[in-house]
C-alpha cells in the first residue's frame, strides 16, 4: 500500500494512536525532501524544546481553588478568578503549555483516562498571592487543576490537520502518493515541491504574517521596498547572523520581484535550503520553520508585494 494511503486509512481508526501515524508521515516526509513538514512531526513526536514555538492547540488553561482563613473564620476551596493569578502573578500561571511528545499523551490518556486531571507545582504561588486575594485573610491552601481533556484536544487536532494535509498533498501533488516504505516514487516537480511546503505552512503553522520567535513572544519586521541594508539589518535583528543577513540581502537584491505567492526566488531558495539542511539555522537558534517564515515575510516588504 502507498504510503500516504496508509497513513489516510490509519487517520480513520480511532484505534490507532495518533503518534504512530506521524512516524508514517515522518518517513514521508522525508521522501518528499519537506523539511518544515519534517520539522513540525519531529516536534509532535519527541515533544517541543522548551525555547521553541508551541501551537495553540498545545496551550490548556488552569484553573485554581484556596483556602483562605483569618482570625474569625476559614473558607474552603474557593474558586480564584484567573485574571486575578495573571494580575498578580503573571500569564504563565494561567496556561500551561503541553510539550510532550504525541506518544506520550496517547500513552497517558490510554493509562488515565480522558475525565481526569493533572496539576503543576503553585507553592511559590501561594506566596506571591498572600494578602492579594482577600485582603487580611491568609492563605492557607492553593490547589489547581488542568483538566486531560487538553490533551484530548491535542490528539483530535493533530489528527485532523494531518488528514487534512494527507487529502490535499494527494490531490496537489499525486506523486506523493506512490510512494511506499522503500520505494520513493514518481519524480516531485519543483511545483509540486512548492505546493508541499505551502501546504505544511497553511496547515500546521498558519499564516506566515504571524512570526513567533518561542511562546509569548514575537518578530515583527520593517523593512524598505528595494533597500537591501533595510532588509540585512530586520534579518539581523530577528535573528539571522550579521554575515548570513547580508549574502541573504545581496542575493535577493539580484533577484527580479516575485509572486506573492512565491516570494522566494530560485537562488534565495537554494541558500535556505542550503542552511537548513546543513544544521546553520539550528546554530542560530530560530528554528527552520520560523527561519523560513522570517525570510518570506521579508522578502514580501523587499518587494513590494505586502
Amino acid at each position: 500500500m502507498a504510503l500516504l494511503h496508509d497513513i489516510q486509512e490509519a487517520l480513520l481508526d480511532d484505534k490507532i494512536g495518533v503518534g504512530s501515524v506521524l512516524l508514517k508521515l515522518r518517513v514521508l516526509a522525508s521522501k518528499l525532501d519537506a523539511d518544515i513538514l519534517e520539522e513540525w512531526v519531529h516536534h509532535e513526536t519527541e515533544g517541543y524544546p522548551t525555547d521553541a514555538w508551541i501551537p495553540d492547540y498545545r496551550i490548556a488553561q488552569i484553573t485554581y481553588t484556596g483556602t483562605f482563613t483569618d482570625i474569625a473564620k476559614q473558607i474552603n476551596n474557593v474558586s480564584i478568578p484567573s485574571h486575578l493569578i495573571e494580575k498578580f502573578a503573571g500569564k504563565k500561571w494561567v496556561t500551561y503549555e503541553i510539550r510532550d511528545g504525541l506518544p506520550f499523551i496517547d500513552s497517558r490518556l490510554e493509562n488515565n483516562g480522558k475525565d481526569g486531571n493533572f496539576a503543576i507545582d503553585s507553592s511559590n504561588l501561594k506566596l506571591i498571592l498572600q494578602d492579594k486575594i482577600y485582603v487580611g485573610m491568609a492563605i492557607v491552601e492553593i490547589s489547581n487543576r488542568i483538566d486531560t481533556g487538553a490533551f484530548t484536544r491535542i490528539q483530535h487536532a493533530v489528527r485532523a490537520k494531518t488528514l487534512d494535509f494527507a487529502l490535499k498533498l494527494e490531490k496537489q501533488v499525486p506523486a506523493a502518493a506512490e510512494i511506499s516504505v522503500g520505494q520513493t516514487g514518481g519524480a516531485i516537480t519543483p511545483t509540486e515541491q512548492e505546493n508541499v511546503k505551502n501546504l505544511t505552512q497553511q496547515i500546521f503553522y498558519g499564516d506566515v504574517t504571524n512570526i513567533h520567535a518561542d511562546y509569548g513572544s514575537s518578530v515583527t519586521l520593517n523593512v524598505t521596498k528595494g533597500d537591501t541594508s533595510s532588509l540585512a539589518k530586520a534579518l539581523e535583528a530577528a535573528g539571522f547572523p550579521s554575515d548570513e543577513a547580508k549574502e541573504l540581502a545581496e542575493i535577493a537584491g539580484k533577484e527580479a520581484s516575485q509572486d506573492e505567492m512565491k516570494p522566494l526566488g530560485t537562488n534565495v531558495q537554494e541558500w535556505l535550503k542550503d542552511k537548513l539542511k546543513g544544521g546553520a539555522v539550528d546554530a542560530w537558534g530560530i528554528g527552520k520553520s520560523v527561519a523560513r517564515e522570517l525570510v518570506i515575510e521579508a522578502l514580501k516588504q523587499f518587494y513590494g508585494l505586502k
